[in-house]
């Protein structure tokens, strides 16, 4: 397949947290020098998979973050919608696949990813991990061919990320499957509060294998 976009998806307003996640600090250890955005962090792990970056953001700050990498920003043109509409507003902007990513999810690897890419064939609209009895759509692959759907879905009030899924053709990868390449599953651990991103510093560089 042809590289696909690396579609960070940004545009949440990250209440729990009480600032914005996508700006936390990393790598996590008791040393921060060097450290840099966490939503940098997750693009430059990925960005070798990818033919060019696209954040969907309405922050200015997290826009800034990422522009070291030469990536594309682009406000959510559906916020209320939640995540689903921003990746509505990232496929307008592709014509093939791409990778879309939550910005607060800070073991991704790339690895994995590598494998889900390998999966993005004309036979599947999305690839899409199934960890636990459930979806992780903001850890998979689409294709712009999803886009149809999701904007029915929308148009209907339908705002889970996974609400399409049943109207694409989507390929599941099982969690057996996955954790061929990630033994702990630590790429879906994702941070929404305080305490979640106090135990993710507990994780020092040196101790995560990617």
């Amino acid at each position: 397949m042809p590289q696909p976009t690396l579609l960070i998806n940004a545009g949440g307003a990250s209440q729990r947290m009480g600032q914005p996640k996508a700006l936390l600090p990393a790598p996590w250890g008791d040393q921060l020098e060097g450290a840099q955005p966490l939503i940098r962090h997750i693009a430059a792990r990925l960005q070798p998979l990818a033919g060019d970056v696209l954040v969907i953001t309405n922050d200015e700050a997290i826009a800034k973050a990422v522009m070291p990498l030469g990536a594309r920003c682009l406000p959510d043109r559906l916020p209320a919608a939640g995540p689903l509409g921003g990746l509505a507003t990232g496929l307008a902007e592709i014509e093939g696949w791409c990778i879309c990513v939550a910005c607060d999810l800070p073991f991704v690897q790339p690895a994995l990813f590598r494998h889900l890419c390998r999966l993005a064939t004309d036979d599947w609209d999305a690839v899409v991990p199934f960890i636990a009895n459930r979806h992780e759509p903001l850890h998979a692959l689409y294709h712009r061919r999803c886009l149809p759907a999701i904007e029915a879905a929308l148009q209907s009030g339908r705002r889970r990320m996974d609400s399409f899924l049943p109207q694409v053709r989507t390929c599941f990868v099982l969690e057996a499957e996955v954790r061929v390449i990630d033994p702990d599953l630590k790429s879906f651990v994702n941070i929404n509060t305080p305490d979640e991103w106090a135990s993710a510093r507990n994780f020092l560089p040196g101790q995560i294998v990617f």
